[in-house]
């Protein structure tokens, strides 16, 4: 009997140490979900306040707000970095870093083309990177997380080609309108969530509200300047979502 009870300890104590590395690792991907989609929505932003920067719209602020972008565009590479050595990883890694670079360069609509093509390459990437991260992740989680993440990205994303379609760069407009679909495909779906808290509807009511007002900036009603604030609002309170989210799945 004594035996028995020794190997039902035994039993309990290795499948204990197993669920936990399990818990260890999806805690690790849902961090790197989350910090990937925070690079690919800085690679938006810089996108759309360099094209802001280029066609003269509210230049201090855009200046602002392409250094502020930067900066935390590399707060964020080291992050990601410490975190894994994966090929996936380390492929969007790179691209994000020329995004960098590229930016650096003296301000012209040759290099506005460029780097709104680099910010969608990098859109690319992280999508395949999380991807990649799903397997460890239950599909209630992975699907809150992504999705509210997607979001934050979209924002910027929309304000990028708003900008872009004002200034006459080809293709500009059908991609607008393919972020506004997908955005508010993916607002209605985080509004039904079933495992929605009550702090995480009050804040989805916000965007709700909130995109009930910026959606009529991009049919041309207001000042492209208005733009920049709108969809860091946004942005901002989708950031929050997620990591609400992240707490709940954690």
């Amino acid at each position: 009997m004594k035996r028995l009870n020794s190997k039902i300890v035994i039993i309990f104590f290795l499948i204990n140490i197993l669920f936990s590395k399990a818990v260890v690792a999806n805690a690790k991907d849902v961090e790197l979900i989350n910090i990937i989609n925070q690079q690919t929505m800085l690679s938006q932003r810089v996108a759309k306040a360099y094209l802001c920067v280029v066609n003269k719209i509210g230049i201090d602020d855009a200046e602002r707000q392409l250094n502020s972008a930067l900066r935390d565009f590399q707060k964020v590479y080291r992050e990601i970095n410490s975190l894994t050595k994966s090929a996936k990883v380390t492929s969007f890694i790179k691209k994000s870093s020329s995004l960098k670079s590229l930016s650096k360069k003296p301000f012209s609509q040759k290099s506005a083309k460029s780097i709104l093509n680099l910010s969608e390459s990098v859109l690319g990437s992280s999508r395949s990177v999380a991807s990649s991260l799903r397997k460890g992740l239950k599909k209630e989680a992975f699907d809150s997380i992504t999705t509210s993440g997607q979001q934050q990205i979209l924002a910027q994303r929309i304000a990028k080609y708003y900008i872009a379609y004002k200034s006459d760069i080809k293709g500009s407009k059908e991609k607008l309108s393919e972020s506004i679909k997908l955005f508010k495909s993916n607002h209605q779906k985080l509004m039904k969530s079933k495992g929605n808290t009550k702090s995480i509807e009050k804040k989805l009511k916000k965007i709700d509200k909130l995109w009930k007002i910026s959606h009529k900036l991009y049919n041309g009603r207001e000042l492209p300047q208005i733009v920049l604030d709108a969809t860091d609002d946004i942005s901002k309170i989708m950031s929050d979502v997620t990591k609400l989210y992240i707490a709940k799945y954690k």
